[in-house]
């Protein structure tokens, strides 16, 4: 269920982001107001609605501004300074 609440969540980022016409890559402070808001919206909707409350907001938040202004799952990496080197094996796309 939470990977659904963080597809529609980012989905939702992501339409905002487009509507204020804001560039990820070069405007990352207003992406983590933006993404703050769409989590406080989310919380919000899921006391009074049907929607599954969020196990952990700060993970959440992480998740989707590394997603939507960041490189996603290599985001980590990127930040860790002992990670000197990412070598990405493109078999898998092929199934190998």
């Amino acid at each position: 269920m939470q990977s659904t609440a963080l597809q529609l969540l980012e989905e939702d980022v992501r339409e905002l982001v487009r509507r204020r016409r804001l560039d990820p890559a070069r405007d990352e402070d207003a992406v983590r107001s933006l993404v703050g808001e769409v989590l406080d919206d989310y919380d919000d909707r899921a006391l009074v609605g049907g929607l599954v409350p969020l196990a952990d907001r700060k993970e959440a938040h992480r998740l989707l501004v590394e997603s939507v202004a960041g490189f996603g799952p290599l985001q980590a990496y990127l930040d860790d300074p002992s990670v000197e080197e990412i070598w990405i094996n493109a078999s898998w796309r092929d199934g190998r």
